[in-house]
């Protein structure tokens, strides 16, 4: 049985838990998630996506042995890209993960009724 194909609206960002080195404390936050998507390729007026895209902003501290603590920022992107499947056209489908090595994640979250071969 195929795998739902993601549509517009179905990339999910999840913040990762590791701080932005050298920083020991802090959290990420995730920008809108940017998509491609096939500009003829439809399911109910949403278009089939086949790469995501999300920057995740850090902001934290870096607290040294000796004196104040220091404000650490840093940011990183993480891109999903579709693989082959029986269609015509690389899609992205339901279970697709990327996850940086912050745990930064996009992953495909999507009940569209049409699946892959």
């Amino acid at each position: 049985m195929g795998k739902a194909i993601a549509l517009q609206g179905t990339v999910v960002a999840v913040p990762g838990a590791m701080p932005y080195s050298p920083a020991q404390t802090g959290a990420w936050t995730a920008l809108p998630v940017q998509v491609k998507a096939y500009p003829k390729l439809k399911v109910g007026g949403q278009s089939v996506i086949y790469e995501a895209e999300c920057k995740f902003m850090f902001t934290g501290v870096q607290t040294p042995p000796s004196g104040p603590p220091v404000p650490v920022t840093g940011q990183e992107t993480v891109k999903l890209t579709a693989k082959s499947t029986k269609l015509q056209k690389k899609v992205l489908v339901q279970g697709d993960m990327m996850q940086s090595s912050y745990g930064n994640q996009l992953k495909i979250v999507t009940t569209s009724k049409v699946k892959t071969a």
